[in-house]
């Protein structure tokens, strides 16, 4: 089996597992991108596809723990010691609740700034070689961008 290693920004991570796993809403519980690994592939490109996501998990996790920190370096606990950082401050209201005013957190805009930086760096990851044929019986409404990036299309 070939491995072939692949450079992804880590912003990529995240679309790359999203269209290898799929995406639910938190909110409601419903489906809105099924993912690679529920389309019917070949055992052996299934084991493979499985195998890219839980990596791509992983680096997506590590980010998180990082952003996780940054929240904490940039923001502010409430009372019960929750972290966060809100994107207004200064927000005045009227009588009806609707804003009047607000200003942008020059901290959330520092967080945001890091944390962008973060997202660009590239990452290695390495997978076995995705041949297009390998997919040539899979019908699907799936975009799969970032994975289409992996796969060798014969010239």
């Amino acid at each position: 089996i070939y491995m072939e290693k692949v450079s992804l920004k880590l912003y990529e991570f995240y679309n790359l597992e999203a269209e290898l796993n799929g995406v639910t809403n938190r909110e409601n519980g419903e489906v809105t991108s099924k993912g690679l690994l529920a389309e019917k592939l070949k055992l052996t490109t299934k084991y493979w596809i499985g195998d890219l996501a839980k990596k791509a998990a992983g680096e997506k996790e590590a980010v998180e723990a990082i952003k996780q920190d940054l929240i904490k370096k940039h923001g502010e606990a409430d009372d019960q010691g929750n972290v966060s950082i809100p994107m207004y401050i200064n927000v005045v209201t009227d009588e009806d609740g609707q804003t009047v005013s607000r200003d942008i957190n020059p901290k959330f805009v520092e967080f945001q700034n890091e944390f962008n930086a973060l997202l660009n760096e590239e990452k290695e990851i390495e997978h076995k070689e995705f041949q297009l044929e390998e997919f040539e019986n899979v019908e699907t409404e799936g975009a799969y961008v970032t994975f289409l990036k992996l796969v060798k299309v014969p010239e």
